[in-house]
């Protein structure tokens, strides 16, 4: 767990080592971040980016049965996608004083500036076919059955109280401390760890969505 001023300082040190990082494939879910203060309140900023996704065709990829259950569909025989859509996402990284971790806000908008609904979302290719896996969606968030908490639900931004979808940070809290683990860490050097803290963080977002669009 992060504290408010340990939140801030990684994110602002991870900008400085991403921020002139050429495009990759490693690279590429890492950059384009940038740091935003509260107009007024001072420690309640925030990393944002603007980035675009395409639409899928999910009757391509996945079927539901009758049963609703899922099924994989063989994507190497698929119809190739051709009615595409380009999608623009906005992408927050903000603290949650519960949790005392970044949580992953975002927005996401058709070209006519229409908000996607969540099967619009989860269909686009932020999400990999396996979103659904073991899963109940309705039009408000998406819960696996394994859990309590929706991984994915509706909720305003906490800084600018904007509606936004958002990842539940518990899904990603543990998978970081145990990561960490295994990282030795350098005595007495808080910046190293901070910002591995939030590489790792990062790390673990990249399972669920697609950070490299």
């Amino acid at each position: 767990m992060l504290t408010r001023l340990q939140f801030d300082r990684a994110c602002k040190l991870f900008i400085q080592k991403y921020e002139n990082s050429p495009p990759s494939m490693a690279t590429n879910a890492l950059r384009g971040w940038l740091w935003n203060d509260h107009p007024s309140i001072s420690g309640l900023g925030y990393l944002s980016r603007n980035t675009n996704y395409l639409s899928r065709d999910t009757g391509s990829s996945v079927y539901m049965d009758s049963d609703d259950d899922y099924a994989e569909f063989d994507e190497a025989a698929a119809p190739i996608h051709i009615n595409t859509e380009s999608l623009m996402s906005q992408q927050y990284v903000v603290y949650s004083a519960t949790f005392q971790v970044p949580c992953f806000y975002l927005t996401m908008y058709h070209s006519n500036g229409a908000s996607l609904s969540i099967n619009e979302l989860l269909a686009s290719t932020l999400f990999g076919p396996d979103i659904l896996r073991e899963a109940d969606t309705t039009s408000f968030a998406l819960t696996r059955r394994s859990t309590t908490f929706p991984l994915l639900s509706q909720g305003d931004h906490p800084t600018t109280g904007r509606p936004c979808w958002f990842l539940h940070p518990c899904e990603t809290t543990a998978a970081v401390e145990e990561l960490l683990k295994e990282v030795e860490m350098v005595e007495n050097n808080e910046e190293e760890y901070l910002l591995r803290w939030l590489q790792v963080w990062f790390m673990v977002l990249g399972s669920v969505v697609n950070l490299a669009a």
